[in-house]
């Protein structure tokens, strides 16, 4: 199997777990796009974090009387994370809030990431709330999340079989995309179709420039 024949089962698999995430919501104004929206910024969500301290404590700095040359030098030792993943389309390293000093780019990620972790903090369901939890705001890789859940993460929330580890991921997916697309954070993310974007298009954050 080569590198393309992966990338199309990657997108086979998501394709199809975001089609069972739409029939197990209720919601008849979300669609697969919103689906598709909601799982990116829920994958974004610890980056968006790291990115916020990181331009918190360069304004510490700032206020502490730190020059514009020793804060540059900074910023490549302060929250950094080795994710392999860029936070939109067109932002590729935590410090280019710092550089720019795009303190309206701050306020957006501040916004939605507070929308985000409400949404979860939010669900009704105590195993979709912890699985939510362990996955989207803790970042635990799915394996590790449902391991936890099956041999019983607290002891107020009983353990869950793998099978329906996936039913609860799925579930707290579809309504967590419901509080996201009824309070507009939705609106803040975009899928660009433009020329040299794949057929699924590229998602990413509608940012000041």
């Amino acid at each position: 199997m080569n590198n393309d024949d992966v990338v199309v089962v990657v997108n086979r698999e998501d394709v199809e777990d975001t089609n069972k995430i739409i029939q197990l919501n209720f919601f008849s104004d979300v669609d697969e796009v919103d689906i598709r929206k909601t799982k990116w910024l829920l994958g974004k969500y610890v980056d968006m974090i790291d990115i916020i301290q990181n331009y918190e404590y360069a304004l510490k700095q700032i206020e502490n009387g730190m020059s514009a040359y020793e804060l540059l030098s900074a910023e490549g030792s302060v929250a950094k994370r080795e994710s392999g993943h860029e936070l939109t389309a067109d932002v590729t390293a935590n410090a280019v809030i710092m550089k720019d000093k795009r303190h309206a780019n701050y306020e957006l990620y501040v916004f939605i990431s507070n929308n985000v972790r409400f949404a979860i903090n939010n669900l009704k369901d105590v195993h979709e709330g912890v699985a939510a939890r362990l996955l989207f705001l803790e970042g635990k890789k799915y394996l590790k999340a449902q391991e936890y859940m099956e041999k019983g993460y607290r002891k107020d929330v009983p353990g869950i079989a793998a099978t329906t580890f996936a039913d609860k991921r799925r579930r707290a997916i579809a309504n967590i995309a419901n509080s996201l697309k009824f309070n507009r954070t939705l609106d803040f993310v975009t899928i660009d179709y433009g020329r040299g974007r794949n057929n699924e298009g590229e998602i990413g954050l509608l940012i000041s420039k």
